[in-house]
């Protein structure tokens, strides 16, 4: 398949750009924000652009590639699709929904290959350099966006798939909060589901949490969940 899309805000700042296809952004240099992943069968890699928007500023852009690693899934309709194709699916449904995921400027594949450029929220740093603050009470603040960040997901069955703090960005001044790496995201039979999937993962991955962190966490949650039962989720030292 040969496919490219580009965000309706990017099309007339890339145009000035030469920057309208696939294989240009495939062709950009390979410096590595880390070391290549090889497995299922290919690999992926992200690299850093930065790139010039409408307004004629610069904005920082993370260029995703990948090659030979492919899923099957509902809005695949059945086909192998580059796994980035999910993310990117996932990125349109959600922001259709109003949750805070990060915005995407283009997306393209070429025979077994695929990309996705994402633009860096300005000013925003994942929950893990936010905790390495040692600010409490900005951290607990910070708690309580992320779960009602999610929640906007969770409210329509929509779990994140990697929730992790590296893929959770909070802004450390206004503490808006906005997701990535998305394409994991699966659809659950109930918003309990949903809300008990994505905060066993962060729950297990946030090695700075408190058991009270993850008290008021799960308050926060039963406001859009009702039926959730933070007792699945994995026990912390107080």
């Amino acid at each position: 398949m040969d496919l490219f899309r580009i965000a309706a805000e990017w099309q007339r700042p890339l145009q000035e750009s030469q920057m309208l296809d696939f294989d240009t952004f495939w062709e950009q240099p390979q410096d590595w924000v880390e070391e290549p992943n090889f497995r299922r069968g290919g690999w992926s890699g992200v690299t850093r652009l930065t790139m010039t928007a409408a307004d004629g500023g610069s904005r920082v852009a993370y260029l995703k590639r990948q090659e030979g690693q492919f899923r099957r899934a509902l809005s695949t309709h059945g086909r192998a699709r580059p796994t980035y194709y999910i993310e990117f699916v996932s990125l349109n449904r959600l922001q259709a929904l109003g949750a805070p995921v990060v915005d995407w400027v283009c997306y393209g594949e070429r025979d077994g290959r695929g990309l996705l450029v994402t633009l860096a929220p300005e000013g925003f740093i994942s929950l893990t350099e936010l905790a390495e603050r040692n600010d409490p009470v900005l951290l607990d603040k910070a708690l309580e966006a992320v779960v009602e960040a999610l929640g906007t997901l969770h409210r329509h069955r929509w779990q994140h798939g990697s929730c992790y703090p590296a893929h959770v960005l909070v802004h450390p001044r206004t503490l808006e909060v906005r997701l990535l790496d998305l394409e994991r995201s699966r659809r659950h039979r109930t918003v309990a589901l949903a809300t008990a999937a994505d905060l066993r993962q962060l729950i297990r991955r946030c090695s700075f949490l408190k058991a009270a962190q993850v008290e008021r966490m799960v308050g926060i949650a039963r406001r859009h969940a009702p039926g959730f039962d933070g007792a699945t989720l994995p026990a912390l030292s107080a």
